[in-house]
């Protein structure tokens, strides 16, 4: 019987390693992706929900609600719910963000 020969198996098992590690390093950009746009979402969720108190304190003139709705869609965002109740006022946005769909919430309250 002939011995099979071994040359090359190290190079196949070098490129096997080298996709194994872009894969990994891919999914984790994805993931860290994901995580920075839900976080400035949410800073600009908090930001509109903010101006919109200010415009129920009167410390800012127009409407609460259409205030929110005016700074959540200069960021590319949707205002989905904003209601008030006594002075806390609450908000949900909505986002599309590499095909995927993030909600956020805010709530803001005087003092």
């Amino acid at each position: 019987m002939k011995a099979i020969s071994e040359v090359g198996s190290g190079s196949v098992l070098g490129l096997g390693l080298i996709f194994m590690v872009l894969g990994i390093m891919t999914t984790s950009l994805g993931f860290t992706t994901q995580s920075l746009a839900i976080a400035r979402l949410q800073a600009q969720t908090d930001n509109a929900a903010i101006a919109a108190e200010d415009v129920l304190r009167g410390l800012a003139i127009g409407f609460p609600c259409e205030t929110a709705e005016q700074i959540v869609n200069e960021f590319g965002g949707t205002l989905e719910t904003c209601h008030k109740v006594n002075l806390d006022l609450y908000i949900s946005v909505r986002s599309e963000v590499m095909g995927i769909v993030q909600r956020v919430r805010a709530r803001a309250t005087p003092g």
